[in-house]
């Protein structure tokens, strides 16, 4: 669905801003499990074995509307589909010795996807395209002394990523063919982490993670393909086989956490990622290789701000607003990837008992751009010009602590 890539492409890209299921306080908060994944060295922090688990669901509104006037190519408007993603997390983290710390946590710390059905006007561009990476990241953090403690861990990224085009077969009356993509691989990538507690009060979290590049690698399947192309297929001279260098970005995270007299904390986190290193790198089709110049993407910064504060009750209830750049310039963007700029802002609140487990829940209201693209001119597969109206999504997260 279009939500996937218009919410999830940058959170995931930003890596950090998905982690937990509040957006603010990423990288220094360090106060539950979910530090192994956010900042391996904050693990320090947990006197005991802790274990988060949480859900993400989203909805959007935002439905692609194909300008008739400066489109070419019949079909008119996409399939809108509307039904809620649903994103399902774990951490854990363990003390080995005082100052040793291991954790382990299985993410989906990015996807990107559009869901537009096979006869709108855009179908020779894309269908529907899918890209999910999902993280198995043992962590390890070792306390330098009472203020400093450093961390590193290792992310395990399943990636699959499944594609379907219609192609203009050039024969009259022959209707639409169909091509299809159903890749898989794994890679691997690292993180460098570093939490510096000024006072007991206030702390400054950074990390760094860098570049993953996976090949993977499937079939390509032709559908109906006509006379024309069916030709081709036959004296082998279109491929079958293909593999993709998917390369996930490097990025760096910083952030600060300061607690007030009154016991209300105050959160904020800049993130820079380096996407226009997103992408496919390189693609062979049956053994040779072409290398992608330019992926079309901009690197972009991301930022947080969150307030919270203590109740009656063992409440707590926080604030928190975020924003990303656009990743990629209005004239570049794809229909299978029409990404945009994003805010947002939410609301939480945290019930702890006095088994020390909590549960917590937050809503955020998100924008996520109009998306505007302009395919241009092709004379197999037509100029499609169009945007996203309505472009809002409602986010419900939890986290059960223990």
């Amino acid at each position: 669905m279009r939500l996937l890539s218009g919410v999830f492409a940058c959170l995931g890209a930003a890596h950090a801003l998905a982690g937990s299921a509040g957006f603010a306080g990423i990288a220094a908060s360090a106060d539950s499990a979910e530090t192994a994944s956010d900042n391996p060295a904050g693990m320090a922090r947990l006197d005991k074995p802790s274990s988060t688990l949480s859900l993400m669901q989203a909805t959007g509104f935002g439905t692609f509307e194909v300008d008739e006037g400066r489109t070419t190519t019949s079909g008119g408007d996409p399939d809108n589909d509307l039904n809620p993603v649903m994103i399902p997390q774990a951490y854990y983290v363990r003390p080995l010795s005082d100052t040793l710390h291991a954790g382990i946590s299985l993410t989906i710390p990015s996807g990107f996807g559009s869901e537009y059905g096979s006869d709108w006007a855009g179908r020779y561009y894309t269908d529907s395209y899918s890209l999910v990476y999902v993280a198995v990241t043992p962590a390890l953090s070792w306390r330098i002394n009472e203020q400093w403690s450093v961390g590193a861990s290792v992310g395990i990224n399943y990636i699959s990523s499944q594609s379907e085009v219609a192609i203009n077969t050039l024969t009259p009356g022959a209707g639409d063919g169909k091509l299809e993509a159903d890749l898989d691989g794994v890679g691997t990538n690292f993180s460098l982490s570093l939490l510096w507690e000024m006072t007991e009060k206030t702390r400054f979290g950074l990390v760094y993670t860098s570049e993953s590049t996976t090949d993977i690698d499937g079939d390509l399947k032709f559908r109906n393909t006509g006379p024309v192309i069916g030709g081709l297929l036959e004296r082998g001279i279109l491929p079958d086989d293909i593999e993709v260098e998917q390369v996930m970005p490097q990025r760096i995270i910083g952030g600060v956490y300061h607690e007030l007299d009154s016991g209300a904390f105050i959160v904020a986190d800049i993130a820079w990622v380096e996407f226009s290193q997103f992408g496919a790198n390189s693609i062979s089709l049956d053994g040779e290789t072409l290398h992608v110049e330019d992926s079309g993407f901009n690197n972009f910064w991301a930022g947080t701000l969150g307030y919270g504060f203590p109740a009656n009750g063992g409440l707590r209830y926080t604030l928190d607003t975020f924003y990303v750049q656009a990743p990629v310039d209005d004239g570049k963007r794809s229909l299978a990837m029409p990404l945009d700029r994003m805010w947002g802002v939410g609301a939480g609140v945290q019930v702890e008992y006095a088994s020390g487990k909590a549960m917590e829940f937050n809503l955020h209201l998100v924008d996520f751009g109009k998306s505007p693209v302009d395919t241009g001119p092709s004379a197999a597969r037509g100029r499609v010009v169009g945007e996203t109206e309505h472009p809002y999504a409602v986010i419900v997260s939890g986290a059960y602590h223990f």
